[in-house]
């Protein structure tokens, strides 16, 4: 017999959706002919796969009866040990720092230690629709404060905050890109991260900083973290969570991430992770220590910066090309994603299945709002997975029909 587990289903699991970047991985993926700019997906040229090989060889040969028993749900000692030098914090203690399966995973545990239903996120707007589900999976309501060429308006912010107070609606936490935002492609620069900084000081709010990909900078000057300021320059330990991934520099297929934020945040973080995922990979985590031990880390991130850059510069290009007036774009130091802008009257929604016909897929704009403040004239384009040649020919596809539409 047969039940009708339907009836059974949370809440939360019955509004839930698939991912519709997921979906479209798998429509695009394998069809002849067919150039995507629609995921997130590193180059497999930028896989380490050699190297990874011999160490996933030598740390089981040798260290076996360690690494295939159960580890520490807070992460292994050596891999700690390593990213702290490779971070530059030496200093930083232990119980300060949680090893998780990917960025999102710490994203997840930090939601689940301080979000209850109906509590307010702010963030981005548009912003990472991976972090918006989970968010929304744990009941928040997404409050999203409007970009401008250097990321979140901290006047924008500001008034936000402020109208929440006034309302008695307290504010969890505020949650941020700064560098190559996802889908925008934006950095904040110095003073810009200071007056957010500042804004969350004022406010009294906790600031959760995700910094996926941050190694992938191909122009401009590095800028300390959210992280490093608030600790630094501003003295406070306490206000900035940051999460960071090796998805796009090692490969995402090791699921293989880090927290580092106050002892009060970390330690319930890993209670979650005790209840839920017991611990990350032991193995991948102690070849991950070794190959940042035997000075591997950065001369593969420059390898990647110099494979990822001239696609970068060859979408720019071709967009400015071929694209017709009325179109914008950002121009981003580093990341993966270049954000189209179309005239208001152009629905990226309905473009999309056009696009598909064509044999050139994107990520329609609407797909990084939350529910009740969709904007549906933009597009995020992936660089960094396709070829130079289908770089330049899926925009000039897609150049053609942006034409058609405007016309």
């Amino acid at each position: 017999m047969l039940r009708s587990y339907e009836k059974l289903y949370t809440p939360q699991t019955a509004a839930m959706e698939h991912s519709f970047i997921r979906q479209i991985l798998k429509v695009t993926r394998g069809v002849p002919g067919m150039i995507s700019f629609a995921g997130g997906l590193p180059d497999p040229a930028s896989f380490p796969k050699e190297t990874l090989a011999r160490l996933f060889h030598e740390v089981i040969s040798e260290t076996g009866d360690d690494v295939l028993q159960y580890g520490a749900s807070e992460g292994d000692v050596k891999l700690k040990e390593a990213l702290k030098n490779f971070e530059e914090v030496p200093w930083l203690p232990d119980d300060q720092l949680m090893i998780t399966i990917g960025s999102t995973n710490g994203i997840y545990y930090y939601l689940r230690t301080l979000i209850s239903p109906d509590d307010i996120i702010v963030c981005e707007s548009p912003g990472f629709p991976g972090s918006i589900a989970a968010m929304q999976a744990c009941g928040a309501r997404m409050i999203g404060v409007e970009m401008d060429e250097l990321g979140m308006r901290p006047d924008r912010l500001d008034e936000t905050l402020r109208d929440l107070t006034r309302s008695s609606a307290p504010v969890k936490f505020l949650y941020l890109i700064p560098e190559f935002q996802n889908p925008s492609g934006r950095s904040m620069d110095l003073a810009r991260r200071r007056e957010i900084l500042r804004t969350a000081l004022r406010y009294d709010i906790p600031v959760l900083e995700d910094q996926p990909y941050r190694e992938l900078r191909y122009s401009g000057v590095r800028i300390p973290t959210l992280w490093e300021l608030a600790r630094v320059e501003f003295g406070d330990d306490e206000l900035v969570t940051i999460v960071k991934s090796f998805s796009k520099i090692l490969g995402p297929g090791l699921r293989l991430g880090f927290a580092a934020g106050p002892e009060k945040i970390i330690e319930p973080m890993v209670k979650w992770a005790q209840k839920s995922t017991v611990s990350p990979d032991c193995i991948t985590q102690r070849v991950t220590a070794r190959f940042i031990g035997e000075g591997l880390m950065h001369p593969h991130i420059e390898r990647i910066i110099e494979l990822y850059r001239p696609k970068r510069d060859a979408m720019l290009e071709t967009l400015s090309l071929l694209m017709p007036p009325g179109i914008s774009w950002t121009e981003p130091e580093g990341g993966m994603f270049i954000w189209l802008t179309l005239p208001e009257e152009i629905n990226t929604d309905r473009m999309f299945d056009l696009a598909i016909g064509e044999k050139v897929a994107f990520i329609p704009g609407s797909q990084f709002y939350p529910a009740g403040k969709k904007r549906y004239n933009e597009i995020r384009l992936n660089f960094s997975y396709p070829g130079i040649a289908e770089i330049r020919e899926g925009i000039e596809r897609l150049s053609a029909l942006v034409r058609r539409e405007i016309s």
